[in-house]
């Protein structure tokens, strides 16, 4: 009997150390990462392996975590959406702002969270969340400024009888808020014309140098969908120079960790699987390049240190063709300097790869086969790939471009 046993406890073992010793590294591996999700309409946090359902719907959406990671902002309902903030120490959820879920921002540096409502931008810290500390009328976008003491904003175009009024874009400091007569203009924007028709912006995105700052120009709802003018303009205001047109996705230009390289999906037409290229250019010198193999159109990507990029990228579609009955997306990696292309991975099935998001020494992705959206974490190659969070809810797409932000952020890592 003795015998048996042992020869039991090392079948055991020896089983043990060939099926589950890669997922039980991989799990160690993962300890360190947080991330917020959504499932089944409701507010869920993971850490490490462990998850916890912070709060109930209906229909959360889009959370956010503060610079800090003490707190997680995220809006409630479908239709009309209140902003909430939930305090991750002690679970209790503050409603901000009944209608204040369309655009809203933590600070760079602080506990604070800015909201804008129509054209109404207001902020307020989360020792009174409920208290809007001051408010910004005629704002057509905004984001922080990157020391935190104010906010840089574009303003909206109002279509008069003799044309479109051109925007203009500001510094505003915290404590002028409210009061125009402070406001500082870096930059107006040209009056719109066939050259340039831009009646509002996108939100706005620094360079790790400080020295440019990237934004859409874009014009009315039905052609923005389309075409937009990628913008760069010199933090003094005064150098403003057009580089491409792309679709009306903020998640499709994204700067390099540093320097002033920027990376973007140009290309017009809202199809996201038709006529996608993934471009860099370098902001000082205009030196820029392509990476998009031909017959192939990319769409989400993340920075992998400063010479790869991964994205997500398929077989080109035909136009007017169904997108979800085209060949589902895989990741591949972008090597900057050679233009060496490596597919990282292979969607099982009807699954396609989405929205690669670089972490310390790990890729992570959304696997979904328009029934089932999971969150794989791997290495930066891909390899090891474990399903890390199962069932988040699907997020909205427009023309297949997905808008998983909706649904999942990581802490810390992808910020």
């Amino acid at each position: 009997m003795k015998v048996i046993q042992t020869c039991i406890v090392f079948i055991c073992a020896l089983v043990g150390m060939m099926c589950g010793a890669a997922p039980a590294a991989a799990m160690k591996e993962n300890s360190s990462l947080t991330a917020a999700f959504v499932r089944n309409g409701d507010l869920w946090m993971k850490t490490g392996e462990h998850e916890k359902k912070l709060a109930g719907g209906p229909f959360v959406r889009n959370p956010k975590w503060s610079s800090d990671g003490k707190w997680i902002a995220y809006t409630k309902g479908e239709v009309e959406q209140e902003l909430w903030a939930l305090n991750v120490r002690t679970g209790r959820s503050s409603l901000v702002s009944a209608q204040g879920g369309r655009n809203f921002q933590w600070a760079p540096n602080a506990e604070m969270l800015a909201y804008q409502t129509a054209e109404l931008l207001q902020y307020a810290e989360m020792s009174r969340p409920d208290k809007p500390l001051g408010a910004a009328k005629g704002i057509g976008n905004y984001s922080w400024l990157p020391d935190g003491k104010g906010f840089f904003a574009s303003s909206q175009s109002e279509l008069l009888p003799d044309g479109w009024t051109p925007v203009s874009l500001y510094q505003i400091p915290l404590e002028a808020l409210g009061d125009p007569n402070k406001y500082v203009t870096v930059h107006v924007l040209p009056k719109p014309s066939d050259d340039f028709f831009a009646v509002g912006t996108s939100l706005f995105k620094w360079s790790a140098d400080g020295r440019w700052i990237a934004f859409l120009a874009t014009p009315t709802a039905s052609l923005s969908a389309d075409s937009n003018t990628l913008c760069l303009l010199t933090t003094d205001g005064v150098v403003l120079r057009t580089i491409d047109e792309m679709v009306n996705n903020d998640q499709w230009f994204e700067w390099a960790a540093t320097g002033d390289r920027l990376a973007y999906i140009a290309g017009i037409g809202r199809e996201a699987g038709r006529n996608k290229q993934l471009k860099v250019i370098a902001a000082a010198s205009e030196k820029s390049a392509s990476y998009t193999p031909k017959g192939y159109a990319d769409q989400s990507f993340a920075w992998q240190g400063l010479e790869h990029i991964a994205v997500s990228r398929v077989a080109e579609s035909e136009q007017g063709s169904d997108q979800a009955a085209q060949r589902k997306p895989f990741l591949a990696n972008v090597e900057l300097g050679s233009g060496k292309q490596t597919k990282l991975t292979k969607p099982p099935g009807a699954s396609g790869d989405y929205n690669p998001i670089s972490l310390v020494s790990k890729l992570a992705w959304i696997r979904y086969d328009h029934r089932t959206a999971n969150v794989i974490v791997a290495d930066v190659k891909g390899r090891h790939a474990v399903e890390w969070i199962r069932n988040i809810d699907a997020a909205s797409n427009y023309y297949e471009q997905w808008k998983w932000g909706e649904v999942l952020q990581f802490f810390k890592q992808e910020q």
